[in-house]
């Protein structure tokens, strides 16, 4: 209703309604004082006439003062010409009254009408009368008489019937002017569809192109303003479809460009609230781009060096690189390029492309680690052997103390040839590119195998090798010796950091589509800082205390090569003191 009421349509209408209404009512107003004035005027001169016509009458009565018959004539034209007529002398005392006894009226001496006549005046005055009840107008005139004013003749007329007429008046012009105002309604509204409904189709073309409806054109062949306001709607139409086109298929571009781009792209404006998100900023935090939309950097990453380093791109204007740790979802390290948005000079924004060097840093560490720990496990052995034979070449030792020497050149040779045999085993598992399947190995025949290998080893520290295996032996493919290592590897190491007395358990069992193999023991453990690294290539929880077991660190690097090349998991589990599970998962 309201909008319908602030349409233009009904805004023209009710001015015109309005415009009309005030015509009217002045019109009328003016109408009704045009006629009050005429009829006042026309009844005074009637009036006027009767009382000349009386005043030529009474002239001998009041002569010869008979005062009988001056009432009686006076009453008589009373009567007669529906007027009341009231004779007064030059004193004020009223001598004869067409409606009243004149012994019982008063001295009409001050009042107005006869005032203005004694002042050489009409008298014409308008007031209540009590005697009639009734507001009256009194008209009065002098009697004269050889030059001389011998008395006051005064008329009266009774305003009831002049009001009559003129209420008379006022319900003919309404009744006429609510017949004009539906009338003129009418037609209002029928000139006004004209102006209107063009505007309207105007109105709907641009709500449908607002909701991205461009297929829109106005035919309205009118030769006026609105007609020209139609053309050029078409042909701005016609040049925004064109742009739109234009800057959409540019923003499919940007748009593929950006989501293709493997680096997060975080774009902000200079009140640092987040404009653009791509898919890889959202990997990267976790968090879907509807969901940041008007939210600044702090609130969505959680990071204060990157809020830090688009402020500085914002205040300075100029590109900035460096690399950022970011610890939610997970921790990571990115290099991260920020650069300005500028419009004429003025920075409008920032964008940050986020480019994940954590892998990178990883295996960074990894070379520098495996170079050192190379050098190292090498350099140990080949001084300790250096030192002790050139021990023997230059001194003269006893039978017994030279093969004490060659033995320990012997077990630092054969430590040797044990790490340079697992650098060429990983070597090897790494650089094959596929398993060449070619055979069925029994898992149950493949752990027994291993378990009976290390038996003896198992015995001199008197530690219980236990198998829990099923009756029906799980088969997978693939090469029977590289699973022997990873089952060897597992329970060597098992058996190497389970002090003397204790247990280690084997288990197979089948789990959906998978052979899940657990290796456990009761052994020193692991430290939980040191569990998400165990399987780097040298990487040991107790250097010292590994060397001394005879580890190169080498081997749980193989067993997660082995499992990776089956395209299993490798999980631990572990606690201090309490012992550690390795869990082995490989697809059926």
């Amino acid at each position: 209703m309201l909008r319908k009421l602030s349409s233009i349509k009904s805004k023209i209408v009710i001015l015109y309604l309005i415009l009309l209404v005030v015509t009217m009512v002045f019109a009328g107003y003016y109408l009704q004082h045009s006629l009050q004035n005429y009829f006042s005027q026309w009844m005074e001169q009637e009036v006027i006439k009767k009382m000349n016509l009386v005043t030529d009458v009474i002239n001998p009565l009041l002569e010869e003062g008979d005062l009988t018959s001056l009432n009686e004539a006076v009453n008589n034209f009373g009567d007669k010409l529906e007027t009341r007529f009231t004779i007064i002398d030059s004193e004020g005392v009223p001598l004869a009254d067409s409606r009243e006894e004149p012994q019982k009226m008063e001295n009409h001496l001050q009042r107005p009408e006869v005032q203005m006549v004694l002042e050489e005046e009409i008298g014409r005055t308008e007031r209540y009368s009590s005697t009639l009840d009734a507001e009256m107008r009194y008209i009065a005139l002098p009697i004269i008489r050889d030059g001389e004013m011998i008395g006051i003749v005064r008329g009266a007329m009774e305003l009831n019937d002049l009001k009559e007429l003129f209420r008379g008046i006022w319900n003919v012009l309404l009744q006429a002017g609510v017949v004009v105002i539906i009338i003129s309604t009418l037609l209002s509204l029928k000139m006004t569809e004209k102006i209107t409904n063009p505007i309207e189709r105007i109105t709907s073309a641009a709500q449908k192109i607002a909701n991205g409806f461009l297929d829109q054109k106005l035919v309205i062949r009118t030769k006026d303003e609105i007609g020209q306001l139609a053309e050029m709607f078409n042909h701005m139409v016609n040049r925004v479809k064109d742009k739109i086109d234009e800057l959409s298929a540019e923003k499919n571009k940007i748009e593929a460009i950006v989501t293709s781009i493997a680096d997060g792209v975080i774009a902000v404006n200079n009140q640092e609230e987040v404009i653009l998100f791509n898919p890889a900023a959202e990997d990267i935090f976790g968090i879907k781009e509807q969901e940041v939309s008007g939210k600044s950097i702090i609130q969505i990453t959680k990071n204060y060096k990157l809020d830090e380093l688009i402020e500085k791109t914002l205040q300075q204007a100029r590109v900035i690189t460096e690399e950022v740790e970011i610890l939610l979802p997970e921790k990571r390290i990115f290099r991260v390029q920020v650069a300005p948005i500028k419009d004429n000079q003025e920075t409008k924004g920032v964008v940050a492309v986020l480019r994940d060097i954590t892998e990178i840093r990883r295996l960074e560490r990894m070379r520098r680690d495996f170079v050192s720990n190379v050098s190292h496990e090498l350099k140990t052995p080949l001084t300790s052997i250096k030192g002790y034979v050139e021990t023997l070449v230059d001194s003269k030792l006893d039978y017994e103390t030279a093969q004490h020497f060659l033995g320990i050149i012997n077990d630092e040779t054969s430590r040797l040839e044990r790490l340079i045999t697992d650098l060429l085993d990983l070597s090897k598992i790494e650089s094959v590119s596929n398993l060449g399947i070619s055979q069925e190995v029994d898992l149950v025949e493949v752990i027994r195998d291993a378990s009976s290998l290390l038996k003896n080893k198992a015995e001199e520290k008197e530690i219980d090798l236990k198998l829990s295996l099923p009756f029906e032996a799980p088969i997978i493919k693939g090469k029977q010796d590289q699973v022997s290592r990873l089952i060897i590897n597992l329970l060597d190491n098992a058996i190497k950091y389970t002090p003397q007395g204790g247990k280690v358990k084997t288990v197979l069992y089948l789990e959906k589509d998978e052979i899940i193999i657990e290796v456990e023991d009761n052994g020193i453990g692991i430290p939980e800082q040191d569990l998400e690294r165990i399987f780097e290539r040298f990487y040991r929880v107790d250097k010292a205390r590994t060397r001394k077991q005879g580890g190169t660190g080498l081997g749980l690097s193989i067993v997660k090569h082995i499992v990776r090349q089956y395209n299993g998991e490798i999980d631990v589990e572990s606690k201090l003191e309490q012992g550690t599970k390795f869990i082995v998962s490989l697809p059926l």
